[in-house]
C-alpha cells in the first residue's frame, strides 16, 4: 500500500509555531548540518507499542511526527525470506490462499516451492498445512539455518486434513490484517510504503519556507517464522535473502533520486569545496569555522589547486535549497541475522554511527544535565568542543514535564535529543500533545509565546528600517524568567550588542556602551562581528558569557537583553539576519503572506531546458523546411533563498 502525508489537523504547524520553525532553521542555515541538533524518535516506539501494523494509523503517525519537527526517525525493518521484502511487521507473513469458510489459509504449494530446495519433506495430499506440519516447517526452518548437516525429513500424513487457518481481524480503514501471535500487520506495509510516504511528504513540502533535513535510521533485522512469532529469528536461507534488487539504500535512491544525498555524494563534494559548497549564485555559502580546510596545490598548468575538507559538512540551506537534498539514509542496529546483507553495494546510506555519536551524559531528577554536556566554561575551539552527530536517548522519565526540560537541556547542550517512550501507553495519533511538546521543547532561541506577532506594515525603502519601535528586534534575556531564551524588543531601546569573536562560534564578547538595534553592528570591538547564535550550544556559550560578564560588575541591566543579529523589520513574522537593513528572502503577495516558490532541482531543470531546447530545434527544423513561422513562450523560474 501506498502512505501519503497527511497529517492530523492539530499537528499541523499553526502560524506561530511556522514562524518558530523557520526562523530557527534559517537562523542555523550556514552551519553544518553535523553541529544542528533536531529531536528525533523510535518509529516502532511512537506508533507500534502495542503490535498493531495498520495502514492508516502507520501514515496518521508518520504524518504527525514530521509535522511536529521531527527531523531523526529511527526505524525497524524486518526482512520477510518467506515474500522477499522488507516489512514493518516483525514476523514473516505467510503465503495464503483465499478460504470462503476461514477467510484465509496457509498456501502450502507455495511454502513447499519455497522450503523444497533445502529440506526433503513432503506435503499433504490435500495441499494444506496442519498444525503438525507448521511446527515441523519451523524446526526445518531453524535446523537449516543453523546446521550444516541435512535437514531432518518431517513424516506427514498422508490423509487430507482441514487446512490451517490464519486469524485475521479488520483494520481502521476496513482492510484485512493477519494475527500473528501478539502482532496484528497489514499485508502492505513494507519498505515500498515507507518510500511513498518520504516521496509524497517531500512533494508537498518543497517550498522554500517548508522544506527541511531529514534522517532515517534503520535497524535492519531478520523477521520471525510465522509459526513461532515470539521465537527468534533466522537467518535467511541460502537463496532467500535480499539480492541486489532488494537493497534498501538503492530502492530510495532510485525512487527518490534527487532527494537523497549520499556518501558518495559527500565525498565529491569535500574533494572540491570551489564546486560544491562554496559554488552558490545565492550566497548560501558554509561556515567553515566548524571544520578544517585545505589547499591544495596549483597543478602544472598553473591553475588554482581546489580546497578540500576531511571532516566538513555541507550548511543547511545549502544541502536543502541549492543541493535541494532532503534525506540523509544511515543504518543503526545490524542483528547478527542479517551479516549477509550486501552492506558494500548499498552504497547510499552512511555506515552505522557516521551520522550519530552517542553522548553519554547523566541527568538530575529534573532533566538537568549533569555531565556530558559540551559547554565547557573557557574553553571555545570547535576541535575541543566536538559535538559533532551528537545525540543522547531519553527513554524513561518521571513526568511528561521532566521529559520536556530534558529535550531542552540536551539541545542547549549540543546533543540531539532521541525519544524512544511511548508517551502515555499511546501512539502518537491518540497523545499527540505530549510528542509535539517533546519535539518543541528541542527547539532552540525563542521563549514560550515568542516572538510575539508584529502588525507594522513594511516601511518605505526611503525610510530607515530601524527607527520602527515596534518589537521587531530580538535580544537574549539572560533574567530567571528567561535563562538565555530569546523575546522580541522595541529596536530604538538601547542595549549592549552580541559580538562573536573573530568568526569562532564559541566565543563571544559584549559591546562595551548601550545602543539603539540599528547601531548593534557599528557597536563591536575590532575583530568582531555583530552576530546570533545559530545553535543550542552557541546560544548556551553566549548567555553565558552575559552571565559571567555581570556577575563582576554592577551593570546587572544587561541580564535584562542584549542585542542579537535577528530582527522582522523588513516584513512581519520574516526573522532574518544581517544587520537592521537585512531584507526578507520571501517574497510577499498581496494578502501579506509568504509566497511559498516549489524548489526546482538542478538536475531536473537542466532536462526540462534540454528537453525545450530539444523541441526548439524539431520546430526551428520544422519550420523551415514549411516556410512557416511559430511563436513559443516560455516560463520562467524565480529561486528565493534563506536570510544571509
Amino acid at each position: 500500500m501506498s502512505l501519503h502525508y497527511s497529517p492530523s489537523s492539530d499537528a499541523v504547524p499553526n502560524s506561530y509555531w511556522s514562524t518558530v520553525y523557520l526562523s530557527n532553521r534559517d537562523a542555523g542555515a550556514r552551519v553544518p548540518i553535523d553541529f544542528i541538533t533536531h529531536p528525533g524518535v523510535y518509529l516502532t516506539k511512537a506508533c507500534f507499542p502495542h503490535g498493531v501494523y495498520d495502514d492508516v494509523p502507520t501514515q496518521t503517525c508518520m504524518s504527525d511526527l514530521l509535522a511536529s519537527s521531527f527531523r531523526r526517525i529511527i526505524i525497524d525493518l524486518y526482512w520477510d525470506s518467506i515474500n522477499l521484502q522488507f516489512n514493518l511487521c516483525p514476523v514473516e507473513l505467510p503465503p495464503l490462499a483465499g478460504n470462503s469458510t476461514s477467510g484465509y489459509s496457509v498456501d502450502t504449494s507455495a511454502l513447499y516451492s519455497i522450503t523444497a530446495s533445502s529440506s526433503s519433506s513432503t506435503t499433504s495430499p490435500s495441499g494444506t498445512l496442519t498444525a503438525s506440519d507448521a511446527g515441523s516447517l519451523a524446526k526445518r526452518q531453524s535446523t537449516s539455518n543453523n546446521s550444516t548437516s541435512p535437514a531432518p525429513t518431517s513424516t506427514v500424513s498422508s490423509t487430507p486434513t482441514s487446512a490451517l487457518p490464519v486469524p485475521t481481524t479488520t483494520g481502521v480503514s476496513g482492510n484485512e490484517l493477519i494475527e500473528l501471535g501478539p502482532y496484528t500487520c497489514s499485508l502492505g506495509l513494507n519498505l515500498g510504503s515507507i518510500m511513498s510516504f518520504y516521496s509524497d511528504y517531500f512533494e508537498q513540502t518543497s517550498t522554500t519556507v517548508s522544506a527541511d533535513i531529514h534522517y532515517l535510521t534503520i535497524n535492519l533485522h531478520a523477521a520471525s517464522p510465522f509459526t513461532s512469532p515470539l521465537a527468534p529469528a533466522n537467518a535467511p536461507m541460502q537463496g532467500r535473502g535480499p539480492g541486489s534488487n532488494d537493497l534498501i539504500g538503492a530502492r530510495f535512491k532510485s525512487n527518490l533520486l534527487l532527494a537523497v544525498y549520499t556518501p558518495g555524494e559527500l565525498s565529491t563534494d569535500r574533494s572540491d569545496l570551489n564546486s560544491s559548497w562554496f559554488r552558490d549564485d545565492y550566497g548560501m555559502v558554509t561556515d567553515t569555522d566548524y571544520f578544517t580546510t585545505t589547499k591544495t596545490a596549483d597543478d602544472a598548468d598553473g591553475d588554482t589547486g581546489p580546497t578540500v575538507t576531511q571532516d566538513g559538512w555541507p550548511g543547511l540551506e545549502w544541502i536543502i535549497l541549492t543541493a535541494h537534498r532532503r534525506l540523509l539514509l544511515n543504518w543503526g542496529q545490524i542483528d547478527p541475522q542479517m551479516d549477509a546483507y550486501d552492506f558494500q553495494n548499498d552504497s547510499a546510506v552512511f555506515s552505522v554511527d557516521y551520522l550519530a555519536s552517542s553522548q553519554s551524559i547523566s541527568l538530575d531528577n529534573a532533566g538537568a544535565v549533569q555531565s556530558g554536556c559540551f559547554f565547557e566554561p573557557g574553553n571555545t575551539t570547535v576541535q575541543s568542543v566536538n559535538a559533532s552527530w551528537a545525540f543522547a536517548v531519553a527513554n524513561q522519565a518521571s513526568s511528561s514535564q521532566t521529559l520536556n526540560h530534558l529535550a531542552q537541556n540536551l539541545t542547549a547542550c549540543g546533543i540531539s535529543p532521541i525519544l524512544n517512550m511511548t508517551l502515555g501507553n499511546a501512539t502518537v495519533q491518540n497523545n499527540l500533545e505530549q510528542y509535539t511538546q517533546f519535539a518543541q521543547s528541542a527547539i532552540f532561541g525563542w521563549a514560550s509565546g515568542e516572538p510575539r506577532n508584529t502588525s507594522q506594515p513594511k516601511r518605505a525603502e526611503t525610510t530607515s528600517k530601524a527607527t520602527s519601535s515596534g518589537y521587531a528586534c530580538a535580544v537574549l534575556d539572560s533574567t530567571s524568567g528567561y535563562l538565555g531564551r530569546w523575546r522580541t524588543d522595541q529596536c530604538s531601546n538601547k542595549r549592549r550588542a552580541a559580538c562573536r569573536i573573530a568568526d569562532e562560534p564559541y566565543a563571544w564578547r559584549l559591546s562595551t556602551f548601550d545602543v539603539p538595534f540599528s547601531s548593534a553592528p557599528n557597536a563591536c570591538p575590532n575583530s568582531t562581528k555583530f552576530d546570533l547564535p545559530r545553535t543550542g550550544l552557541e546560544n548556551t556559550y553566549l548567555y553565558r558569557q552575559i552571565l559571567n560578564d555581570t556577575s563582576s560588575s554592577d551593570e546587572t541591566d544587561i541580564l535584562s537583553g542584549v542585542w542579537i543579529d535577528f530582527n522582522s523589520l523588513d516584513q512581519a513574522n520574516c526573522w532574518v539576519a544581517g544587520g537592521p537593513n537585512a531584507s526578507c528572502p520571501y517574497s510577499t503577495d498581496p494578502k501579506g503572506g509568504n509566497q511559498r516558490e516549489v524548489l526546482i532541482p538542478t538536475i531536473a531543470a537542466l532536462i526540462v531546458l534540454l528537453l525545450t531546447v530539444l523541441t526548439l530545434l524539431v520546430k526551428c527544423n520544422e519550420n523551415r523546411r514549411n516556410r512557416r513561422t511559430r511563436r513559443r513562450g516560455g516560463d520562467g523560474w524565480e529561486y528565493e533563498g534563506v536570510p544571509s
